[in-house]
């Protein structure tokens, strides 16, 4: 049977990816980006980012992020890493990426609190972010959920398509939203080993060579080290996880968009620097 290698994607609005693809002529040949706008069909994604799904697996492109601009998101650097270092290989990336999200709340595991609701969906507003984003209460565990239900969508239709099915990797983008919280900083690790440990145990059968590599946050965030240097203490204290220190790779936030920084979002370069970085640690089958 063929065999389908599945990488996740999650987190929150650097998941996403706000890399205005405006500023990409800055950094990278006509050639290249012209690549990345076509689409890599040999590494296929299926997402669900900030109100904007793809509905099933489409070849991993930019705008796979927000509805209303023209961005590019961590996958694209998967793509093209995969491309590049296993050619002609197929691979499936799975997204699930919701700005400003919280891993206290929003991003919260049936085991990671007893306040977790396993009925909490995006799907009970027209439009989350747009509800979130002025207040309006969110049930606890919606991202959860969502990438739980995302996953299992995903993992049928290809095991129809006559797929044997596994998941390589779970590439984790945030912690922004819970640094700016001491009570979220110093329960960060116990929530996130939580989270890893309830997708390993509704997923068993999928995921049991799976790497998981954990993003460092911006310096912007007022617990930002202290939270970083919980996550890179978790993953070398187990071997399944890595961490990816974005701080000392040099990704930058402060120069695009040239006219009014967004010192919060990688700057379009980083973003695809940030995808090359998670797939690193990743190995695909030959």
């Amino acid at each position: 049977m063929k065999k389908a290698e599945i990488i996740i994607l999650a987190g929150q609005s650097n998941a996403v990816g706000v890399g205005h693809t405006r500023f990409l002529p800055l950094h990278f040949t006509p050639e290249r980006i012209e690549k990345w706008r076509k689409g890599y069909e040999n590494v296929r994604i299926n997402y669900y980012s900030h109100d904007k799904k793809s509905g099933g697996f489409i070849p991993t492109q930019f705008n796979c992020c927000e509805i209303r601009k023209d961005t590019i998101g961590p996958e694209v650097g998967i793509a093209e890493y995969i491309d590049d270092n296993y050619p002609g290989k197929e691979a499936f990336i799975v997204k699930c990426a919701y700005g400003g999200t919280s891993l206290f709340w929003d991003w919260i595991s049936p085991s990671g609190e007893p306040y977790y609701d396993k009925d909490a969906y995006a799907d009970q507003k027209d439009n989350i972010i747009d509800n979130y984003n002025v207040g309006d209460p969110i049930r606890p565990g919606w991202c959860y959920n969502e990438l739980v239900k995302l996953l299992k969508e995903s993992i049928a239709a290809l095991e129809a398509e006559g797929y044997t099915v596994s998941v390589k990797g779970f590439c984790w983008m945030q912690g922004e939203a819970d640094a700016g919280y001491d009570d979220h900083t110093e329960n960060y690790v116990r929530r996130y080993d939580a989270l890893l440990n309830d997708l390993r145990k509704e997923f068993s059968p999928y995921i049991k060579d799976c790497i998981y590599v954990d993003a460092g946050i911006s310096e912007l965030w007022k617990n930002c080290r202290q939270l970083n240097g919980y996550k890179k203490e978790y993953a070398d204290s187990h071997s399944d996880c890595a961490f990816v220190d974005t701080v000392g790779a040099g990704l930058t936030t402060k120069n695009e968009p040239i006219e009014e920084p967004d010192i919060a979002h990688y700057d379009s370069d980083s973003v695809i620097k940030l995808g090359h970085m998670f797939a690193e640690p990743i190995k695909l089958d030959q």
